[in-house]
C-alpha cells in the first residue's frame, strides 16, 4: 500500500515525518508507509470525501506548492494528523520483529515502561483524531475555495443533525473534545434526531430546524434545549445499548489503579450504576423538552409547522407546578 500525501523521495531520513513529530524518527518510509495509506483510506477520506482527496493529491504532487494557499494549509493539517494516527495505529507491530520463531521485542533493554508506551500512544491519537476536527472546521472556513467538501460524508452528515460536531456536543456533555467519543455518540445522535425528536416535533418542523437560523428569535429560544434533549437522550441510549459510559477508549468508566498512579485501568460500570445514570440522563433530557414545549405554546404564531403537527393536543409538561404559598400539601 502506497500513500498518497507522504512519498519515499522526501523521507530518505524521515525529513517530512520530523516535521509533524517533533521528535527523534528514524523510522524508514517503507515501515510505516502502510499504515499511512490505510489511514488516509480509513480516516482522511471519510472526513474530506473523495472528490477533495483526489484535489488535495493533484496539489501534493505539484512541482510547487504555494505556501498561503488554502489546499497547502489543508494539506499541512492532513499530513499532522495522518502520520500521528498512522505511529498510533502501528505502534505494536513497529515494537516487535516478526520471524519464523516467532516475535521478538525490538526495544530490548530500551524498551518504555508500560504507563509510557499508554500515554505515547494516547497521545498520538487523541492529536490525530483531534486533528481531524480542525480539518473540518477549516473546510468549512474556506468552503468558497474547497467547494468539493460540500460532497464529502461529514458535511453531508453534519447537516442533517442538529449536533453538526465535537464542539457542540462537548459544549452540551463533556467528552474531552474528543473526536473520537463524538464519533462513538454520532449513531445514538442520528437516531434520537430520526425518532424521538420527530415523535416530539413532526417531521415538517424538525425539518425546518435543520435550516434553521439560530440568530433568529424564535428560534433562539428553543434550539439550546432541543439540543440538550438530542445529547443527553443519545447518552441514556447508549448506556442503554451498550452498558458502557462514553470516554475516548470506547464507552466504559475509568479507575486508576492502586499505587500506580500514572496507569488507569479500565473497567466495566456496576449495572446498577448504569442504570442509576441512564434514568438521570433520560430525566433530564424529558426536563428540556418540556421546557421547549412550554416555549412553543407560549408563540403559537412563531411555529405554525408544529401546531400543525400537535394541534391543540400538544403533549403537556410533565413536571409538577404548584403554588404551595400558605398551605400543607403532600405527594404520597
Amino acid at each position: 500500500m502506497t500513500p498518497k500525501l507522504f512519498k519515499a523521495e522526501y523521507n530518505t531520513k524521515a525529513e517530512e515525518f520530523k516535521k509533524f513529530l517533533p521528535i527523534n524518527v528514524t523510522l524508514s518510509f517503507r515501515s510505516i508507509a502502510p499504515a499511512i495509506a490505510l489511514c488516509e483510506r480509513k480516516y482522511l477520506i471519510p472526513t474530506l470525501g473523495n472528490e477533495l482527496f483526489n484535489k488535495l493529491t493533484e496539489h501534493y504532487n505539484t512541482a510547487e506548492h504555494p505556501e498561503e494557499s488554502p489546499l497547502q494549509e489543508l494539506l499541512t493539517l492532513c499530513q499532522f494528523a495522518l502520520i500521528r494516527l498512522a505511529f498510533w495505529q502501528e505502534y505494536d507491530i513497529l515494537s516487535v520483529t516478526l520471524s519464523d520463531k516467532g516475535a521478538a521485542d525490538n526495544a530490548g533493554e530500551n524498551r518504555l515502561y508500560r504507563y509510557q508506551a499508554e500515554a505515547l500512544k494516547d497521545n498520538l491519537k487523541n492529536e490525530g483524531f483531534d486533528q481531524l476536527d480542525a480539518i473540518l472546521e477549516f473546510c468549512e472556513q474556506n468552503i468558497d475555495t474547497l467547494p468539493e467538501f460540500l460532497q464529502s460524508p461529514c458535511y453531508l452528515a453534519a447537516e442533517n443533525s442538529l449536533i453538526k460536531n465535537t464542539k457542540e456536543f462537548n459544549s452540551i456533555y463533556y467528552i474531552n473534545s474528543s473526536r473520537l467519543v463524538f464519533l462513538k455518540m454520532k449513531y445514538f445522535v442520528t437516531s434520537v434526531e430520526e425518532l424521538q425528536l420527530r415523535h416530539h416535533l413532526g417531521d415538517a418542523f424538525c425539518t425546518e430546524l435543520l435550516s434553521a437560523d439560530s440568530e433568529i428569535e424564535k428560534y433562539t429560544r428553543i434550539l439550546s434545549g432541543i439540543k440538550k434533549f438530542v445529547v443527553f437522550t443519545a447518552i441514556a441510549e447508549g448506556i442503554a445499548e451498550l452498558h458502557q459510559m462514553p470516554t475516548d477508549r470506547g464507552l466504559i468508566f475509568q479507575t486508576a489503579i492502586a499505587n500506580r498512579i500514572s496507569e488507569v485501568q479500565y473497567a466495566p460500570v456496576p449495572p446498577e450504576e448504569l442504570e442509576r445514570v441512564r434514568k438521570e440522563y433520560t430525566q433530564k433530557a424529558e426536563r428540556y423538552m418540556s421546557s421547549v414545549i412550554d416555549t412553543l405554546k407560549r408563540y403559537p404564531t412563531d411555529y405554525p409547522d408544529y401546531f400543525a403537527f400537535a394541534g391543540n393536543n400538544a403533549p403537556p409538561s410533565k413536571h409538577i407546578r404548584r403554588d404551595n404559598t400558605n398551605r400543607r400539601i403532600f405527594l404520597a
